[in-house]
Formats: C-alpha cells, sequence, structure tokens
C-alpha cells in the first residue's frame, strides 16, 4: 500500500496537480511537508519516464527520514550544543558551495573558461604519452526506448537515412518522445570514445554485443528490463596501445584544460576571501 501511495505521488508530481490550495505538495510525513518544488531541486534525471522512478524513490527515503527528524525533535536533539554545532557547520559549507557554483555558471558564460582549439592542438603536440589507450576504448551510441517496437524503429531509421542527419534527429525525436533528448546527447556524443567502465552498461549482453560489434555495425534491439530497450550503434574502436588522433583526443584534453582553469578562478575567489576576511 504504501510504494502506491509513492508512485501516487511521484505521478502527481509528473503531471501536476490542479484545485485545492495545497496542490504543490506530493508528501507528508507527520506535519511536515514535500512540496513539488522542492522535490524538483533535489533530483535529477534523464528523461520524463526516469524522472517517475527516481521521484519515487526520493519520496521513500524523504517520507523515512522526516519521520525520524520528527521523532528527534520529541527529545530536543535540535537543541543539544553538539546538534547546533554541526548544523553551523554544514549550513557554512552549503553557502560556500552555492556561492562558488554561481560564480562558476557566472564565469562560464563569461566565457572565462572557453578553450581555444590551438591550445588543444599544442596539448595533444606536447603531450604524446598522455593520448595513447591503456584499454580499448569505444565511440558507441545508445538509443533507448519503452517498447521494442519503438527501438527497432528507431534501429531502421539510422539504416535508412544514414547519411540524412537532420532527418534522423527527427525521427529519433518523434519515435520516442520520451528518450528524446537523451537520445540526441548519445548522437552528439557517439564520437567520444570510452572504455567499457566509463560506459557504465546496464547489463551483461550489451557488453558481449558491444565487444563484437564494428564500426558501422549495429547490434539488435536488446532488453534490459520490461519497458526499457536499447539499440546500439558503433562508430569507432581505439585499440589498447594505440595512439588517438587529435579529434578523438580533442574533448578529453578540452576538459582537462577547463578543470584547469576552474581552479585558477577558484583560487582567486579564495585568496579574494583571505584578503578580506583573514
Amino acid at each position: 500500500m504504501r510504494q502506491c501511495s509513492v508512485l501516487s505521488a511521484a505521478f502527481l508530481f509528473m503531471v501536476g496537480c490542479s484545485g485545492g490550495p495545497d496542490n504543490d505538495v506530493v508528501a507528508r510525513a507527520g506535519k511536515l511537508e514535500l512540496t513539488r518544488d522542492e522535490l524538483l531541486a533535489s533530483i535529477s534525471y534523464a528523461s520524463s519516464e526516469d524522472s517517475l522512478t527516481v521521484s519515487a524513490i526520493y519520496i521513500e527515503d524523504w517520507r523515512d527520514l522526516a519521520a525520524m527528524y520528527q521523532l528527534a525533535l520529541e527529545e530536543s536533539v535540535d537543541k543539544e550544543p553538539d546538534t547546533r554545532m554541526l548544523i553551523e557547520k554544514a549550513v557554512r559549507q552549503i553557502t560556500v558551495q552555492r556561492f562558488v557554483d554561481k560564480k562558476m555558471r557566472k564565469g562560464e558564460a563569461e566565457g572565462l573558461f572557453a578553450v581555444d582549439s590551438s591550445v588543444v592542438s599544442a596539448v595533444y603536440r606536447e603531450s604524446p604519452d598522455d593520448v595513447i589507450c591503456r584499454e580499448t576504448q569505444y565511440a558507441v551510441a545508445r538509443y533507448y526506448a519503452v517498447t521494442e517496437q519503438a527501438a527497432s524503429r528507431v534501429r531502421n531509421a539510422l539504416k535508412l537515412h544514414k547519411g540524412d542527419e537532420e532527418e534522423i534527429r527527427k525521427l529519433i525525436e518523434s519515435i520516442e518522445p520520451g528518450y528524446a533528448g537523451a537520445n540526441l546527447r548519445t548522437r552528439r556524443n557517439a564520437p567520444r570514445l570510452k572504455t567499457i567502465a566509463q560506459m557504465h552498461l546496464e547489463n551483461r549482453r550489451m557488453k558481449d554485443f558491444l565487444k563484437n560489434m564494428t564500426p558501422g555495425e549495429m547490434s539488435p534491439v536488446i532488453a534490459v528490463h520490461d519497458s526499457l530497450f536499447v539499440v546500439m550503434e558503433m562508430h569507432g574502436i581505439l585499440e589498447k596501445g594505440d595512439k588517438k588522433n587529435l579529434e578523438q583526443a580533442y574533448r578529453d584534453i578540452e576538459e582537462l584544460l577547463i578543470v584547469e582553469k576552474q581552479k585558477q578562478y577558484y583560487s582567486k575567489l579564495l585568496e579574494q576571501a583571505r584578503e578580506k576576511y583573514q
């Protein structure tokens, strides 16, 4: 019964509510209420189907925590000195993290972390050992669908319209709208090489098919579970010991350079804080 109520709350979160004054409340535990805005701010998901599962899990955990919290309040644990000290510490940490995140987003919008292609090329030339594959890597796209029929249609669209990128993208969006965002992202990122461990494949069958595929080949439709199916499309393979070309190494080098710029930006923020308050 409890699981049904959690799924019902998650469903209301997904479709929205109408009517009463508390229509933004998706769960209750004693005197505490979980609002839709709080739920949205607390979870992350790749698709509408995924969000239903993620929100149901979060609601279940929230109810347990809220119940235990109220039980602790009955014994005034919140007023104990050690508790107050931990709360103040958590407030400082959360405030600083949100401040840094805000500054990072602003810096990104202002182009502070942009990396010029000439710099990426220079790093590639100057670090030949860093672009050698330590283990076999694959450039593969994974397309998801909620039915086997939809997955087959995606597979056929990829075969029939090969080379027509605009048409493929339209069909990906129309065939499986719930996973359109994730499927378009996997297509954009397909040229990027990853190890099997970095891909976090959902089951062993996918791994077995992947290891036997060749560039340009597509897997058959593979069932992840009763309401999730996947088709994999191989774009390239780099064997252990091979050297990546510039295109293959570009994204990895770019990300490392961006992280370095972000670290330098954080150091400036920290120095500013030290000068003002130390």
